[in-house]
């Protein structure tokens, strides 16, 4: 990989494995950083984490970075979804200052540049790009505004939403009429969605979201009553409950009065209630598929798991996770004991990298690593700490990185409150102010005791307020399905003391 488009993240100090993370940047041949600060990312061409490990020689790293200012989220609009689901339309309050821009803004005229380059290309590799629908101006800049070439975000969700290429009503794909994405007819939802090429659609989950011109849901604030559905636009088609058909029994009656949902209303012979149906709505409870029924018709009225092929919540697994089919316990890639149920230590199916000299793991029981290490977020700060340890009233609340212990552990290691302590790791080391307290417990496992210690992650060495960071002490293990860092659970040792 030679370039890195970064946005909003902040691997140097943010990712597990901190140290291989800036490592690697040196590979590269350029990295654009878009951030409000020049966060870690963008400085560890010429700066250390931790001087007497980390030397960094600004003349042999190869990497060029371009430092580009973003716009904060109140000086931007756009959507944003959260895990349950919920789209939420923000206006921007706020120009940004001088030459920030939005990220919107930076992709659109990115691409605009790139099809601009590649308009005269022969090469098929380029049809795409040639193709491609890039049409985002707004048809007036923005009033008030000093950026005159923001794109129009509306139009963009306009296109996720999936719109009309040809009336609805022709039906005769060499007719006349064909819409751009501006003057398209919006389509109402994804059961509108045609694969004759007569509708466009970005993304068939959010297709609903802005069904019709001026009525853009993820915008809407009414609260009305539970389950609050006009309060923003929950994909797909404004569902607050997924498999929602499972709230009522299988003749399609709600389990109990207090909690109905959903359910089958006999006189109208279709699926009603206080969300939008997750089932086909006239499927009748008692309805058996046809022999050589094939995909929706082939769910009795009494499977609510729809996205399945057959319709039913599942336990055992056969297809689709690399870790099935059945749930497993496994100890972490590094544990201070061995699996007390079966031989498999940790998962199998798990990328460990193993090899790579900055991603050594600890063996199990390892008498140099015997404590138990968690990583978590506080409050005033955010995540690697870029948006947050600028602030200084956020600073003043939570002024440096501390580690919290048991009082146990802090008499055996000899730590009072306050001290400062070394903490190690395979990879690295890092130093933080001791926090002894009663919320961190010694476990007893098999007789022994199991000492755990917690440290937040939110610091590094840019910002008002610098310390170490503690993604330096994280392995790099990822889980099978879909990657995600295992960095709550592994071992660390501790002493008294700072580093030099």
């Amino acid at each position: 990989m030679q370039g890195y488009f970064l946005f909003g993240q902040n691997p140097a100090a943010g990712s597990t494995d901190a140290r291989l993370q800036r490592k690697a940047l040196e590979q590269l041949d350029w990295m654009v950083v878009r951030d409000l600060y020049e966060i870690e990312t963008a400085a560890f061409w010429y700066k250390e984490a931790i001087p007497h490990l980390d030397r960094v020689d600004p003349g042999r790293v190869k990497t060029e970075v371009f430092l580009l200012p973003a716009a904060a989220s109140t000086e931007k609009e756009g959507s944003f979804t959260n895990t349950q689901r919920l789209v939420q339309w923000r206006d921007k309050a706020i120009d940004p200052s001088g030459d920030a821009r939005s990220d919107l803004w930076f992709v659109y005229h990115l691409g605009k540049r790139l099809k601009e380059l590649y308009a005269g290309s022969k090469a098929p590799k380029d049809r795409p790009l040639q193709a491609l629908t890039w049409e985002y101006d707004r048809a007036e800049p923005e009033p008030g505004s000093h950026i005159l070439d923001e794109p129009d975000a509306e139009l963009v969700l306009k296109e996720m939403n999936g719109y009309y290429v040809r009336p609805p009503d022709q039906t005769d794909t060499g007719g006349s009429k064909v819409y751009t994405l501006r003057d398209g007819p919006h389509v109402p939802n994804f059961t509108a969605l045609k694969s004759d090429g007569s509708t466009a659609c970005g993304s068939w989950i959010y297709s609903g979201v802005y069904p019709e011109p001026g009525k853009n849901l993820a915008a809407s604030r009414i609260t009305g009553s539970y389950p609050f559905s006009q309060w923003g636009f929950a994909w797909p088609l404004n569902r607050r409950i997924l498999y929602n058909r499972a709230s009522a029994d299988p003749q399609g009656r709600p389990w109990s009065e207090r909690k109905k949902y959903i359910w089958w209303d006999e006189e109208q012979r279709k699926w009603t209630g206080y969300d939008v149906p997750d089932f086909p709505v006239t499927r009748p409870p008692d309805y058996m598929p046809p022999p050589g029924a094939t995909g929706m018709d082939a769910h009795s009225g009494t499977d609510p798991f729809i996205m399945k092929p057959d319709g039913k919540g599942w336990l055992f697994v056969p297809k689709g996770l690399k870790d099935g089919p059945l749930p497993a316990h496994y100890e972490p890639a590094e544990s201070p004991v061995h699996n007390a149920l079966y031989h498999q230590q940790s998962n199998p199916a798990a990328k460990y990298f193993q090899g790579k000299p900055y991603n050594r793991l600890a063996a199990v029981g390892d008498e140099n690593y015997p404590i138990v290490i968690t990583t978590y977020r506080l409050t005033e700060h955010h995540v690697s700490g870029a948006m947050t340890r600028w602030l200084p009233w956020l600073n003043a609340l939570q002024p440096a990185l501390f580690a919290e212990i048991s009082p146990e552990l802090a008499a055996e290691k000899n730590i009072k409150h306050g001290d400062w302590m070394i903490i190690s790791t395979p990879r690295g080391e890092i130093d933080a102010r001791a926090m002894v307290t009663k919320r961190m417990r010694p476990l007893l496992i098999k007789g022994r005791a199991v000492h755990q210690i917690g440290v937040p992650f939110h610091w590094g060495y840019q910002g008002k307020a610098t310390g170490s960071i503690t993604n330096d002490l994280a392995h790099m293990v990822l889980e099978p399905n879909v990657s995600i860092e295992e960095a709550k659970a592994f071992t660390c040792n501790i002493r008294p003391g700072r580093l030099p």
